[in-house]
């Protein structure tokens, strides 16, 4: 059972209904019928006088509201402007943006077509950046925002980098080698550390080690295998490797790993690691060396932008493999006792390589044939 769902604002769905409500009270259809809906090139025209601005200020998003309770044959304006060759930069992006806001019918059509093309940067990067409001319903739309990592412009791959999640990590890692400037490069490899954080999987070294992105001058999580893969499964030791690359610090010494998805991570300062060790996760403070005992569980992972994560205990046996209800635990990297806040139900290999990933309600534990898992936010329960 995930946690409570925020309350939300009135769609725009229900406040054209709530319009129509009061559309049909006395009096409201001879208005109607004094101001009729404008036509086609006089739309044009006035939606083209709102969006031509450089500089969006409050006025501009006053008139701007006026347009977003339309319906869709704002939709058409928008395509037509975005698709002119004549119309100006400004209006363009403001339009792409406005029908990406909107989630227009034709909008995945007409932003895919803008990131595909060739013309103004700042165009097609806010293209991509509105793409990334359709990624979840459409593999073709993350497709595309993929794609555009190796677009020629480091403002379009920039702003595709801001669309990727934990399942794009092998894109990132692809992307970093051939990355000329500097400051893209940066945002892939922050992004590569946070997401093996978040459950991706690490590479494998010459050695099959696994370990977390960094070169010698960060603590690293390390991985070493004593048994061969079996299956997607191995069992091995779980170290920190300290900077400098010569200095290794044991965590567990028998640590179960399935698709190369490693179960410990650090707090964002690295100045704490959270890990499983048979069977137990467990809190090391790399100052003190102190290690605390949180309790049995698996798969611990970070709750982002808090001080706290997750893990999962078994609370029913799989048969066979089948699928087996785990409860979900929340504790701190500062020692709270774990409390539970739900369950889910997935295999114990599904269980083990579950990941925190962005959805349109926060973020969530998901994976293979496990029903999405809301965590708690910064503010939330």
């Amino acid at each position: 059972m995930s946690p409570t769902a925020h309350l939300r604002p009135l769609t725009r769905a229900a406040r054209l209904a709530a319009l129509c409500v009061a559309l049909a009270l006395p009096g409201c259809e001879s208005l109607l019928r004094r101001t009729p809906p404008p036509t086609a090139p006089r739309l044009l025209t006035e939606v083209t006088r709102i969006l031509d601005v450089d500089d969006p200020s409050p006025g501009y998003y006053r008139q701007r509201a006026r347009l977003e309770v339309m319906g869709p044959e704002l939709d058409r304006v928008l395509a037509q402007l975005i698709t002119a060759e004549n119309t100006k930069d400004n209006v363009r992006v403001n339009a792409v943006t406005l029908l990406a806001d909107r989630e227009g019918e034709n909008a995945v059509a007409v932003l895919s077509r803008v990131l595909a093309g060739r013309g103004n940067e700042t165009l097609r990067a806010t293209a991509a950046a509105g793409l990334q409001r359709f990624v979840a319903d459409s593999p073709a739309v993350k497709q595309a925002i993929r794609n555009a990592l190796r677009d020629r412009s480091e403002r379009v791959r920039l702003a595709a980098l801001q669309g990727m999640d934990v399942e794009d990590v092998a894109f990132i890692r692809a992307m970093v080698p051939r990355e000329e400037n500097g400051q893209v490069r940066a945002v892939a490899r922050q992004l590569v550390t946070l997401f093996e954080a978040r459950g991706a999987p690490l590479l494998r070294d010459p050695r099959g080690d696994l370990r977390t992105t960094g070169d010698d001058s960060v603590t690293r999580i390390v991985f070493h295998p004593s048994t061969p893969d079996a299956g997607q499964s191995r069992t091995g030791a779980l170290w920190v490797e300290l900077p400098g690359g010569h200095q290794l610090v044991p965590l567990a010494p028998r640590v179960e790993v399935v698709g190369d998805v490693v179960p410990a991570f650090f707090d964002p300062q690295r100045r704490v690691v959270v890990f499983e060790g048979d069977g137990q996760v467990q809190v090391r403070d790399l100052r003190s060396g102190a290690t605390r005992a949180v309790g049995p569980g698996i798969a611990p992972r970070p709750i982002p932008f808090t001080d706290r994560f997750v893990f999962l205990r078994p609370a029913t046996a799989g048969a066979g493999g089948g699928e087996v209800e785990y409860t979900v635990l929340r504790s701190t990297f500062a020692g709270a006792a774990p409390e539970a806040i739900g369950t889910l139900r997935a295999t114990a290999a599904a269980a083990r390589r579950v990941v925190v990933g962005e959805a349109s309600d926060g973020f969530v534990l998901r994976g293979e044939g496990v029903t999405p898992f809301v965590l708690p936010g910064p503010y939330g329960q």
